[in-house]
């Protein structure tokens, strides 16, 4: 029998007073219905028998899904997040990256060319106090050794360092080869880009594609290299996610995925990969062969933009300021911890 989630923990509603908070919509896991109560001594009314038939119809159409927890990764309970709201400097926070030890993260936001820490309760300061590069689209953030990668939308990855004499910042561009009848966007570019990992066994950092004109009639997303050894570009994709496989695995109609973020789970190894658009998580190996898939509530991930896991395994989703406030969301971990 699943488990009813009747029960969300807030912490940031209360320490903020819950203002300007919007609550889960109806039917969402997390969300019960409040029960109607029955006249002592007489029987229930015709409408409390409409309702109770309709949430057992319900049911029975829909798997009970509405109404219990939605399928989680294992480990995790994906509708019970804590909640905590980020300054309105990140309301366009678009990429988290967890530093280990430190119980903090890198944090970008979309028109800042600035890189931002925040820390596991919401607060945040600067981690570098300086602006690092040029304008632009800023989408995810990677450190490796004592280097931060910055990715633009338009595949530019940005690398910065600490020096003796301030930041030094290189740029290295993605050139992705599309055919001229594949035209262009409406923006005039060809490619969008918005997810950066970094996988040690690939010796590089992996660029997802959101978007890349011609892509989507061959039902693909592409996954681009970064030799780390060279600081250069594969010229053929790395691997690609098909659409198909996402759809198989969840079973429920029409895919839209456009990956949005990823990170690799410190203890199985496998590849977490947000799609805002959509409102899906989608698990992998680490050469896109998709084992899992889920539906995110758009109540608690209204605009999934960042994703990180800490050493202990908790999984923290930053969000976009769609309606309200950006936010970080910790998914506490509770599955099997050990050497992958």
């Amino acid at each position: 029998m699943p488990q009813l989630l009747y029960k969300i923990s807030f912490p940031a509603l209360r320490r903020q007073g819950a203002v300007g908070a919007a609550a889960p919509k109806k039917g969402w896991a997390g969300s019960p219905a409040r029960p109607v109560p029955a006249t002592p001594g007489r029987p229930a009314g015709p409408l409390v028998l409409i309702v109770l038939l309709t949430v057992v119809a319900m049911c029975f159409l829909t798997g009970c899904q509405m109404f219990w927890a939605p399928h989680s990764p294992k480990g995790y309970v994906l509708p019970r997040p804590e909640i905590h709201f980020l300054d309105k400097k990140l309301n366009e926070i678009s990429g988290i990256f967890y530093l280990r030890g430190e119980g903090s993260m890198l944090a970008i936001a979309d028109d800042k060319k600035h890189i931002y820490r925040i820390y596991t309760d919401g607060r945040d300061d600067d981690y570098y106090e300086e602006s690092f590069g040029e304008s632009a689209d800023y989408e995810d953030v990677v450190k490796v050794d004592s280097s931060v990668f910055v990715l633009a939308s338009d595949a530019t990855l940005f690398e910065t360092r600490r020096t003796d004499s301030g930041l030094v910042t290189r740029s290295y561009s993605l050139k992705v080869p599309v055919p001229e009848e594949a035209g262009k966007r409406k923006d005039g570019s060809t490619v969008d880009f918005e997810t950066l990992y970094y996988d040690p066994s690939a010796g590089g950092l992996i660029l997802l594609s959101k978007s890349i004109k011609g892509e989507s009639k061959k039902g693909i997303r592409s996954a681009w290299r970064f030799n780390l050894a060279t600081r250069s570009f594969d010229t053929n994709p790395f691997y690609s996610f098909r659409l198909k496989d996402i759809n198989e695995a969840l079973k429920d109609g029409r895919v839209e995925f456009k990956p949005s973020a990823a990170a690799i789970h410190p203890f199985t190894g496998e590849l977490y990969v947000l799609s805002s658009a959509g409102h899906l998580l989608v698990v992998a190996d680490m050469r896109g062969r998709v084992r899992a898939a889920y539906r995110l509530n758009p109540s608690f991930y209204p605009q999934a933009e960042g994703i990180a896991f800490a050493e202990n395994g908790d999984m923290y989703i930053s969000n976009e300021a769609k309606l309200g406030k950006a936010s970080l969301l910790r998914i506490p971990y509770n599955g099997q911890k050990g050497a992958r």
